[in-house]
């Protein structure tokens, strides 16, 4: 193994790297890679990837630190499982790793050194739809390797923390709750006005506009705010939902989600914006009178803090992740419930300034979720891991 001084550190991003800016779990893999290089651009670390090389957001750690980049093949068809535990087993042996951080499946079984794994919920133990794969051997064997083969476990929220402890049987003493950060509203051209966006979605804000994600998912509960946005026609007749993004769509979701808007009589007011780019986003979530999010469950709900970032008053379930990442700066309901979720929506569809001032408190709060703590957070985990090891981690050249 390397040195005590300076524990050799990999980091597999292997599972993720080739999902695209619009996936939450590429996003967090993204943000926490920069924020380690921030935090101390010479410390030992590799990062494991599926590409010949780096994505290019990430080209600016490798230009600017002593970071190092191997590639991990990932497989395909007949036992890409089996054979992806052995690819990722193997890199690590050869780059003499001590510590190994992943970030996506497999959880490896046979590495030597100790491991540290992100995990972002346990939705396929809690969802009827998801009985398929939590019962597959590679689920099976991953859930074991969490319990027995890693030394820390990184949970995204004190929600998901508490669903590993409850399910998985994990000791509580052995998660870290290391709550996700986002750079979503860091560039000032974020947020500026901009007349070309005015000129493509201005007509569709003004006053009576909500904005949410557009994904067919069951547990996303995109029906209940079908329903809550038909009742809340009856008192506001120019109301628009406007949908961003595509998410798990098939044919006959979408062929049940068309239904559904012609049940409710929202054929003229539901808008289908595709995928949007950060700046598109930021825009809207400023112009639009709430952002809602109606989710019956996240490991931590990436877009409600996005949205808050950039002072959306937002509306979404008042459980699981949201609850704790909302606090008292939005609006909580049991979404569950399309009567309550209109109710709530109601007060701010002619309230600008109770709107600008839940967009206030949002961003104040946002503010708290930085990509450097979600750094620290993890660097600490890191270092517990590597204790009983007897190696000492670093940042800024003292002990921590």
């Amino acid at each position: 193994m390397t040195s005590i001084d300076r524990p050799r550190i990999a980091i597999d991003v292997s599972g993720l790297d080739r999902l695209g800016p619009h996936g939450g779990q590429y996003r967090y893999s993204i943000d926490l890679v920069r924020g380690l290089s921030a935090l101390r651009p010479q410390d030992n670390f590799v990062l494991l990837g599926s590409r010949s090389a780096p994505v290019d957001e990430l080209r600016e750690v490798f230009e600017n630190s002593d970071w190092h980049y191997r590639q991990v093949v990932r497989h395909h068809g007949r036992a890409s499982y089996y054979r992806d535990q052995l690819a990722l087993t193997e890199t690590v042996l050869r780059e003499r790793v001590d510590l190994l951080h992943v970030l996506h499946s497999p959880v490896p079984v046979l590495v030597p050194c100790p491991v540290v794994v992100t995990i972002y919920d346990l939705m396929f133990e809690l969802f009827p739809e998801y009985v398929a794969a939590a019962s597959s051997r590679p689920y099976r064997i991953d859930r074991w390797a969490v319990r027995h083969r890693t030394r820390r476990v990184i949970a995204i929220s004190a929600a998901t923390a508490r669903d590993v402890e409850r399910l998985w049987g994990v000791e509580r003493s052995g998660i870290d709750v290391v709550p996700l950060g986002s750079a979503f509203v860091n560039s000032a051209k974020l947020r500026g006005e901009s007349d070309e966006r005015r000129a493509r979605f201005g007509e569709l804000c003004p006053g009576e506009a909500l904005l949410s994600p557009y994904n067919l998912e069951p547990r996303k509960n995109l029906a209940a705010l079908l329903k809550a946005a038909a009742t809340l026609r009856r008192g506001y007749p120019n109301l628009r939902l406007l949908l961003f993004g595509r998410a798990a769509v098939s044919a006959e979701r979408e062929r049940q989600f068309a239904q559904s808007l012609a049940d409710l009589g929202l054929r003229e007011a539901v808008y289908l914006l595709g995928p949007l780019d950060d700046e598109d986003l930021v825009w809207l979530y400023a112009h639009t009178a709430a952002f809602v999010f109606p989710s019956f469950y996240e490991g931590f709900g990436l877009p409600v803090l996005e949205a808050m970032a950039a002072g959306a008053s937002v509306v979404t379930r008042n459980a699981s992740a949201m609850a704790e990442v909302v606090g008292d700066a939005g609006i909580l309901v049991e979404t569950a419930d399309p009567d309550a979720l209109a109710a709530a929506i109601s007060p701010l569809l002619d309230a600008p300034a109770r709107r600008a001032q839940l967009g206030a408190a949002a961003r104040e709060r946002a503010s708290t979720f930085t990509i450097e703590r979600m750094a620290r957070l993890s660097f600490e985990s890191y270092r517990a891991a590597l204790e009983r090891r007897g190696l000492h981690m670093t940042t800024d050249g003292v002990e921590v």
